[in-house]
């Protein structure tokens, strides 16, 4: 492309030609085209790339014809990215009407705002540079006012705040230097807290020969591009004034309320990718210029920005794993400088994607993803609410003014008219405090569904409890196995095996287990040629233990690691009981491709729904087991204890909490047959008040004999 400002060089030179001074050496003749840079008419040009805004770009076009310092002073250069609307016309209509408005086409679309400001600045004229997007527009003296000022201190930028401009209402962006009037350095080095403003090229104004002598240009084809273009203007410029109390620009925010969005905030796989691209290329310009100190102030908010656009995108799982990869060794880089972030959850976040783990990355994401869409849904029922009660409360008083009027006419039904208002009225308040109350709760459980990916939880105030008899059944020994070998592989600490049978395996399994644990020990009560008695295993092996929480497992169950970590934390909040699945059942039918590396996402068997499922897996408060009596030891052979124990658990008000998820179970065959003593005890329980099941627990023997354990 022959541009407008080589075409000025060229009529120059030839004119320089006619008379025998065009410069020959090349000194010279960079000299010579610096001359021509600052004798321009036009005190500064705006570059406005043009994408699809045909119901936005007049707007911003008659904001540039109102500005106070004088139309005639300014080049206005529209570049079209070929759009597929109106706004190529709209575009040659202002050129046509204005001499100084220019209107050019681009052949074939770049993506992104790029690399229609760079052909801006090459056909570019005036003596300064601003920018400003389609959508957005100035105000009156924005142009007057940011001129004024790079003029008079003769520095390369200058810049102001700006507004949100929303549907109902206009917001001030933020500042973090509070009620300063202005900050002024020499260099970025001076105040590096200039970085973590949003990096808006269109709250600019640039020296246009401090922009071509330096070659700054903005990377083409992606988004963010303006990060990269305005921190390079940072790094090379001398002199920077930034008017905090001065608000010159609109930010168009009704665009994205009408879910028309730009190119920029589309948040699919390529812009995302598009923008960690533009985050090395700002990476890259720090490192050459040996200001890598910059790097945790300048990317702390476009890394949770990012992360932001991550969390809510629709990409899939594989193309999720792709992007975390790509953007791992920015956050990698990022949580060297131990720098803390404006949200806890993006703590967790980066600490997963750091060490690698993009499974645990994306599960988490996901589980944020659908609390803030259910907040917004929820928030907006509040507000359609809030505005049916502000509207009833209006229809009220106006009736109550009408009323007072006929009352000695119409007493009665005027009476029913206000007591139905009265009675819509209330019904709108309950409604509102029910919808604060559920928030709260579903806050609590996002909490706690965090809590499993925080990897600052550890297990040393935890003993899992598993009641074992050895069998002949090759299915239970092959169980135990992958029960043992899976809880060691995510870090639990202390188990204890505690065995109901009439010959110990304490030998065998301590030399096959114990080294998997920081903590393995086997207890034995002897069985004596009894039924096996779990309840009396777990007992003994919850006697033995040294810590405030146990866990009881049975050979056969597993959870998942975040689902131990959430237990922990609930314990930790007051929580007594803790059950790691609700009422829901998975069976592992293909153990071995399980066991490989104890990924769940092999496991493709359906989701059962137990309503009467209560073991398990059991998270205990340990004192409050054996206050509650412990495991009944009246219960023998299979079924029902698990039960027992959670009617008593019901009866003594202790604080339970389910886990949103599925219990993992390896699958065997066994004959659940329940013995009838094991009914009789169950059903006895059912019919105790609080009352009688505290006298029956404190004559049980077992919980005589703890207690004076405990005492």
């Amino acid at each position: 492309m022959i541009t407008l400002f080589l075409f000025r060089c060229v009529d120059s030179m030839k004119n320089q030609e006619k008379s025998n001074t065009y410069p020959i050496r090349t000194s010279d003749q960079m000299k010579y085209l610096k001359s021509i840079l600052n004798d321009s008419q036009f005190k500064i040009s705006i570059i406005i790339p043009v994408y699809n805004v045909e119901n936005y770009i007049k707007n911003a076009l008659d904001s540039i014809v109102r500005q106070t310092i004088g139309l005639k002073h300014l080049e206005v250069i529209m570049v079209n990215d070929c759009s597929t609307d109106k706004s190529g016309k709209i575009m040659d209509e202002y050129a046509n009407k204005y001499k100084n408005f220019t209107s050019i086409h681009l052949h074939e679309n770049s993506g992104a705002a790029g690399r229609p400001r760079n052909v801006g600045i090459e056909n570019s004229t005036g003596n300064y540079l601003m920018f400003l997007d389609p959508d957005d527009y100035y105000t009156e003296d924005a142009c007057e006012v940011l001129y004024g000022r790079i003029v008079a201190d003769n520095v390369d930028i200058v810049f102001s705040r700006y507004v949100y401009v929303f549907e109902n209402k206009i917001q001030r962006c933020h500042s973090i230097f509070g009620d300063l009037d202005e900050i002024k350095v020499k260099k970025i080095d001076e105040e590096p807290g200039l970085f973590t403003i949003p990096p808006s090229v269109w709250t600019k104004i640039f020296k246009r020969s401090f922009i071509v002598e330096n070659d700054i240009r903005f990377p083409e084809g992606i988004p963010a591009q303006d990060l990269t273009f305005v921190v390079h203007s940072f790094l090379e410029a001398n002199g920077i004034v930034y008017l905090n109390n001065r608000f010159l620009f609109n930010y168009n925010r009704i665009r994205d309320s009408k879910g028309d969005k730009g190119i920029s905030r589309n948040k699919n796989k390529k812009n995302l990718m598009g923008m960690i691209q533009a985050y090395h290329k700002t990476f890259d310009l720090l490192k050459n210029y040996g200001k890598e100190e910059f790097y945790p102030t300048l990317f702390k908010g476009h890394l949770q920005f990012w992360m932001d656009g991550f969390i809510i995108s629709n990409t899939s799982s594989i193309e999720k794993r792709e992007l975390l990869e790509t953007i791992g060794f920015l956050i990698e880089e990022f949580n060297k400088y131990d720098t803390e972030l404006n949200k806890r959850y993006m703590t967790l976040l980066f600490n997963n994607i750091a060490d690698k783990r993009y499974y645990d990355a994306i599960s988490l994401s996901e589980i944020i993803k659908n609390f803030i869409e259910t907040q917004n849904k929820l928030e907006k029922e509040k507000d359609d609410l809030q505005r049916i009660l502000d509207s009833s409360k209006n229809e009220l008083a106006e009736h109550l003014t009408f009323t007072g009027y006929i009352k000695y006419k119409s007493k009665n039904i005027a009476f029913r008219i206000n007591k139905r208002f009265k009675w819509n009225i209330k019904s709108l308040y309950i409604k509102l405090k029910n919808f604060f109350v559920n928030t709260k709760d579903r806050i609590f459980k996002l909490y706690i569904q965090l809590q499993g990916f925080n990897p600052s939880i550890r297990y040393d105030d935890l003993t899992l409890i598993l009641p074992y008899r050895k069998t002949n059944d090759p299915d239970r020994e092959e169980n135990l196995d992958i029960t043992l070998n899976f809880f060691s592989k995510i870090g639990i600490n202390n188990m204890i095996i505690s065995e109901h049978s009439d010959k110990s395996s304490k030998d065998y399994l301590i030399k096959k287990y114990a080294h998997l644990f920081n903590s393995f020990r086997v207890c034995t009560v002897f069985a004596n040629g009894q039924l096996f008695n779990k309840s009396r295993a777990i007992n003994k092996g919850v006697l033995e233990s040294l810590t405030q929480y146990v866990a009881i497992v049975d050979v056969d169950c597993i959870t998942k690691k975040e689902n131990v970590n959430r237990a922990i934390k609930l314990l930790k909040k007051g929580y007594k009981v803790v059950h790691p699945f609700d009422r829901k059942v998975t069976d592992i039918i293909d153990k071995k491709t399980f066991q490989k590396k104890f990924d769940f996402h092999t496991i493709k068997t359906t989701v059962q729904n137990r309503p009467w499922a209560d073991g398990g897996i059991v998270f205990w408060d340990k004192n409050s087991f054996i206050n509650i009596g412990m495991e009944n030891e009246n219960f023998s052979g299979w079924g029902g204890e698990d039960n027992e124990i959670m009617i008593r658990a019901d009866l003594f008000n202790l604080k339970q909490y389910r886990i949103d998820d599925t219990l993992y179970h390896l699958y065997h065959h066994r004959p659940q047959k329940r013995t009838q003593n094991n009914v009789e005890q169950l059903q006895k329980t059912r019919q105790m008040t609080k009352e009688l099941c505290l006298d029956e627990i404190n004559r049980w023997p077992w919980v005589i004999e703890a207690k004076k354990r405990l005492c």
